[in-house]
This record gives C-alpha cells, structure tokens and sequence, in this order.
C-alpha cells in the first residue's frame, strides 16, 4: 500500500524563477504535475541540488503545518465502537445474553470477545493483502464500514429484538476487530503528511473515545437510561466520522498543503514482503518498541475486563472485598474508572508529544518506564481493593499512552519513510498478541483475584 502524498502548492511560473541573483533555489523551482491544473508541485527538474532543496523544503513546511483538529473526530468514531466491546458495555451485553460468569457458555463467550483481538490481529498485516487492490484511504472507509457493522449488532439483534444467539457475540467482535486493525494502522499512516501536530491531534481520539463510552456513557446509564441508546449513539456517530474523514481528508487548502488521494505518494511504502527482506533496515531500531506495546497491552486489555467481572455487584466496596461500608453505586465506579484511564492515557500522549525523543536512550527510558507503570497497576489489581483498583487502570493506561506516543513519533521520525505503513502495522500486530494473551485469561485472572470466593459485593457469578 502507498500512503497519500503532501505536495506544495506554489506560485503560478514565471511569478518566481529558479534563481534570482545568486539566491538559492525559490520554491518556484519544483515544477508542475503534470495532473494538476492548481500549481501543485512534486519534484525539480532543474538540477540534483534543486531537487534536494524542494524536497528539503517541503518536508519542513508539512513538519510545521498547524494542526487539523477535526481529524480527531475519525478516531474517536472508531473507537468508541472498540470501547463498547471491551469496557462495561461488555459486562451489559453478557448479562443481555443471560450469561453468568461459570460454566461453557461463559466459557464461549469470553473466547467469542477476543475475536475482537483475533480480528485485529489477522488485519494488521493482512490488510496488505485482502485490501491490496484498495487505496489506503478507501481502506479507511471500508474499515469504519465494517466497525459500523460490527457495533450495530447488539443494539440491533440481542438487545431491541432479544435474540439470545451466542453467535451475534463472534460476529459483532470479529468484525469490529478487522475493521480496528485495517482502520487504525492505515488511518495513521494516510494523516502522516498533514504534519505530526494533526498526528498528536487524531490520536488522543482514543483514550477520549474511552472516556466518552466509559465516563458520560455510564454516567448515563446511572440515572436511568437505557443501555441501548449508548449503543446507537456509537452506531450513530461512526457515519459522522467518515464524512468528516471526506471533507478535511481532501486537502487544506488554506494551508497550501494537499492530501493526494489514490497510488501516487511522495515515499511510496513497501510491501510487507519486501520490507521483511530489508529487515535490518528497520526490524531492530523497532524492536524495544515492539515489546513494550506487547507487555502494556497485555496489563490494559486484562486489567479492563477483568474489573468488571471482580466488581459486577449493584454496588462496589472502595476499601475490600470483605468491607460492607463506603459503598459507591456500580455505574458510578466505573464511571471513575473511566476517569483515570481518559486521565492517564490523554495526559501521557500529551507528555510523549511535549518531548523530542531525539536519542534512542530517551525513548528507551520512556518505554522503560512505561512497562514499569503496567507491571505495578497489574499487581496492584489483583488485590481487589475499589480505591487501589483506581491507581491501578491509571497506571495501565498511563503507560500504554507513553508507548503509543512515543512508538508513533519514532516510526515517523526514525524509520526509513518507505517502511511507515510496515512499521506500523507490525507495531499495532504484536500489540494485538498481547492482547489475545490477555483476553484469552480474563477468567483465569479473575478467578487468581477472586480466590475462589464469592463476597457480598464482589466476584459475583453472575453479572
């Protein structure tokens, strides 16, 4: 796949010539394409140092190009539909089902929610090939297509038409995780000539994708409304997300700066055969950076779900299982939780985007720390302690935050360009291993946190 291009607009010829005086070579130097009646330019066929100069030039201008915040709003819409599959919405749609928490059918549904993890998987790198003929950005559409579908599902079949089919579970799961994995490695790699401003922008869509779900959603739910309408809010709002992705992904044209659509692009990407060739290129400069998103997804796609199955009485106790006092209301905690994660995630995104990360020893220090921050929330999750269950997603999220800030800038700064859309689709894989790891022992850890004992407001086994 060949991601889309950023070309310069420049004035009409004639206006500024090659050299004026001795000066070095104008922006007036790179020529026309030959497609474009606009004044967009592409490359100098005026000497070897011009063409270094235009090419120099335009990087730097896309580097410093102002933010395009709607962009955030593409990534939100996506998200929120992986959010409802992995947060409480999750536990509302299990007990929907009329599934408790032992026994095959829970068995079966828990393996049926890390489809959504298998899907991802299979995408990361096999958009490549299934979507091959597409260009990235109709890979874009078609993925927010199938998380529309995806997410329609359990509003549409089990909760409006109280169909108790299990199937519904890996159908909606699976096809909200191809299209997470085709969408959120393509989505990055197509925004990258918009500058790392618009980049920094789209991707604090995700945790406040979480917080929208997770927050506003339960606080919601709480006073009364039905779990339903939060589904088809998400439903509602993933067609927003694809015709905003179709008004600003055309260009900015206020800026001089296009967004080219199609085959054409200024760094055409390899393919990830080729790229496998000419790993040393790439493959190790990338590797710290590979573990660390396999251990932090680990710790947030099992510290998530198992909350809310340790926690899934009506009220939950803030200082232990066997505590009957300070008692919070079970929407409202979560609704907490959702605090932290929006909290931990967006402000270490905003950190990682605040540093340079020039050296590799700064961004091992980062994914050092951040692994280190996931370790700690994972223990201090299995104590089942309401308050100290609050540190611990704060900390899972806020390490994954500094990984994922930290890896987008690296891949866009340190890898060879051509290897973008490679980097990241390997990145975002491996990630998804951990998170298969971590949704296929959702039960085990439970049961490891629980102890085999049921308390009054804890480790129910029923939802």
């Amino acid at each position: 796949g060949i991601p889309a291009r950023a070309r310069v607009r420049f004035p009409a010829p004639g206006t500024l010539s090659c050299t004026e005086s001795g000066r070095r070579p104008a922006m007036a130097c790179c020529n026309r394409d030959d497609d474009d009646e606009s004044g967009s330019v592409t490359t100098s066929t005026a000497s070897d140092s011009e063409n270094e100069d235009c090419g120099d030039l335009k990087a730097k201008v896309v580097e410093n190009l102002p933010p395009v915040r709607m962009m955030i709003l593409p990534m939100l819409c996506v998200f929120q539909g992986y959010a409802c599959m992995v947060g409480p919405a999750q536990q509302k749609f299990k007990a929907e089902l009329g599934i408790g928490q032992n026994g095959g059918l829970a068995r079966t549904f828990t393996q049926a929610a890390v489809f959504v993890h298998y899907g991802k998987l299979v995408a990361r790198l096999g958009h490549d090939i299934i979507f091959g003929f597409l260009s990235p950005m109709t890979r874009v559409y078609v993925s927010m297509g199938l998380v529309f579908i995806g997410t329609i599902i359990p509003p549409l079949f089990v909760f409006d038409l109280h169909q108790r089919w299990i199937g519904f579970v890996f159908m909606s799961y699976g096809l909200t995780g191809i299209g997470l994995g085709v969408f959120e490695v393509t989505y990055l790699a197509v925004i990258t000539p918009m500058g790392k401003l618009t980049k920094a922008w789209a991707i604090m869509g995700i945790p406040l994708a979480f917080g929208t779900v997770n927050i506003l959603g339960l606080l919601c739910t709480s006073e009364g409304m039905p779990v339903p309408y939060l589904y088809w809010y998400i439903v509602a709002l993933i067609p927003v997300g694809m015709l905003v992705l179709h008004v600003y992904g055309k260009g900015l044209q206020d800026t001089g700066v296009v967004v080219g659509h199609g085959h054409g692009g200024s760094v055409p990407q390899k393919g990830f055969g080729t790229a496998i060739l000419e790993w040393r290129l790439w493959l190790p400069l990338l590797f710290p950076h590979l573990v660390g998103k396999a251990m932090v997804n680990f710790v947030m796609e099992n510290a998530t779900p198992v909350n809310y199955y340790v926690y899934n009485a009506k009220e939950v106790p803030l200082f232990g299982p066997t505590t009957t006092d300070h008692l919070v209301p079970h929407d409202l905690f979560f609704a907490a939780v959702g605090i932290c994660v929006l909290v931990g995630d967006m402000s270490s995104r905003r950190l990682t985007a605040s540093l340079s990360l020039a050296t590799y020893r700064s961004n091992a220090i980062v994914l050092t720390a951040s692994v280190l921050c996931s370790l700690v929330g994972f223990w201090l999750e299995s104590m089942a302690i309401g308050v100290l269950s609050l540190a611990a997603i704060f900390l899972a999220f806020w390490g994954n935050g500094l990984v994922y800030g930290a890896s987008a800038k690296f891949i866009d700064n340190e890898l060879p360009k051509e290897m973008n859309l490679v980097g990241y689709s390997l990145w975002c894989f491996v990630g998804d291993l951990g998170a298969i790891v971590a949704g296929v022992v959702v039960d085990y850890v439970r049961n490891w946190v629980c102890g085999g004992v049921e308390y009054q407001y804890e480790c129910h086994s029923h939802n």
